[in-house]
């Protein structure tokens, strides 16, 4: 991996969230109010035997622990930050990969529910981080994930 391949994923997956919230996050605080869902990845929590993605690891790790750090600091100001994990889901960046048979193969081995996200699988968890009944909910880090991170 060069520098700059670092660089890139360093500032797309994580530098990015942070300038999104601190704009987002001087709003909210003169409101004295907000919701702030970040989206990190399952592979912030955990890694993988089936490629080589240290800098999107280590990247969407940074999520998960920027936004328990924001949620304790912008808790006083009645905003919350919570970040939701994805699993394999399909996006114009992950469908080359997910339909081969290979990856198909080690998805199945490696999710408890033996099978990828579906659109619309992630917005329940987005809703609830973002409702009223979840103001007490800060600092959370939710895989939605099939179960990957549970094995």
């Amino acid at each position: 991996m060069t520098d700059e391949e670092w660089d890139f994923t360093m500032d797309v997956d994580l530098k990015s969230v942070f300038l999104v919230t601190r704009a987002f996050a001087n709003i909210m605080k003169k409101n004295n109010y907000g919701r702030i869902i970040n989206i990190a990845s399952m592979y912030g929590l955990v890694g993988n035997t089936a490629m080589d993605t240290v800098a999107y690891h280590s990247s969407k790790g940074g999520v998960v622990n920027f936004t328990r750090a924001v949620a304790a600091e912008l808790a006083k100001y009645n905003i919350t930050c919570n970040a939701i994990c994805p699993g394999y889901f399909a996006t114009e960046l992950t469908i080359d990969t997910l339909k081969t048979e290979a990856f198909t193969n080690y998805m199945k081995a490696t999710v408890p529910l033996g099978r990828y996200g579906n659109e619309g699988e992630l917005n329940a968890g987005a809703i609830f981080l973002a409702s009223d009944e979840a103001s007490y909910v800060t600092g959370v880090i939710l895989p939605i994930d099939g179960g990957y991170t549970c094995i």
